[in-house]
């Protein structure tokens, strides 16, 4: 993490941004956050995420305190104090402190800024394996800070070698913890579509895709996956990473595959574009 946090209105050192213990966030596990990241030191997609972000706050019915203005300033300004080369942006608004245990008061808001932690080299060259779990995110639009489930079961996928779980319910394939996922067949693209988060990194390597490719967003049924000829996912801090093993199942050939390879490098120069 950063030496430096902005907490409802100023910037303080990380040691003094604290909040009481009776906030919902703590509580109940109330509220909503989003996470951005830089390129070549400049916020990327700035204004997409925070798009998303007062989405999510008008959902659960909560007030961001400032507006897109005063937070974009105050980015800056943490950026400025910090000075890591490639910050993660973490923006968080809770429930605020409850007097009752359960209703919201006025929202606490705060800004963390801290080290991103990419995959390696090796993972983006040979691809990664994913553990295969049963469940669907509640409220799985927006980005709740709950995370209960992939964190309960931290063990088992570490225990299965596994770089992160995916996600699949009714026998359909949904998403990883904390990215989108795809599946390509007969150079075909498919992504879920419903019951999960639609991410901004899965938005632009959509549109990159279908400048190229055959794309579908619709319901990949779990059998899809096992046929599937390449996987991967996409996400804030992953880009475009490779899939070659879900549980104990092969992903096509077992190595990243020469479209997933394209989009790669697509979505690389989409980056050097929009930087």
């Amino acid at each position: 993490m950063g030496d430096y946090f902005f907490l409802n209105g100023e910037i303080l050192p990380s040691s003094k941004a604290v909040l009481n213990i009776t906030d919902l966030a703590l509580l109940r596990g109330f509220g909503i956050f989003d996470f951005m990241r830089t390129h070549q030191k400049k916020p990327f997609l700035m204004d997409r995420y925070l798009n998303r972000f007062f989405n999510s706050a008008r959902f659960v019915d909560l007030e961001v305190p400032y507006n897109r203005t005063y937070i974009q300033k105050t980015i800056m300004a943490l950026l400025e104090r910090n000075q890591i080369f490639e910050a993660g942006i973490r923006l968080v608004l809770t429930g605020g402190y409850t007097l009752n245990g359960y209703s919201p008061s006025s929202p606490n808001f705060f800004i963390l800024v801290e080290k991103i932690n990419f995959p390696t080299r090796l993972q983006y060259d040979q691809g990664i394996r994913l553990y295969f779990y049963s469940h669907q995110r509640e409220l799985s639009h927006i980005k709740s800070i709950n995370y209960i489930s992939p964190i309960a079961i931290r063990a088992k996928i570490q225990a299965s070698n596994a770089y992160d779980v995916l996600y699949h319910f009714n026998d359909q394939v949904l998403e990883v913890s904390r990215s989108n996922f795809f599946i390509i067949k007969d150079e075909k693209i498919i992504t879920a579509a419903d019951n999960i988060l639609l991410g901004i990194t899965r938005a632009s390597v959509i549109d990159l895709a279908r400048m190229h490719y055959r794309v579908e967003e619709r319901s990949i049924g779990v059998n899809e996956l096992w046929n599937a000829d390449e996987a991967f996912l996409t996400g804030t801090t992953k880009k475009v990473l490779p899939v070659v093993q879900v549980g104990d199942h092969t992903i096509g050939s077992g190595s990243p595959g020469q479209i997933t390879r394209r989009l790669m490098d697509l979505y690389a120069e989409f980056e050097n574009r929009n930087s």
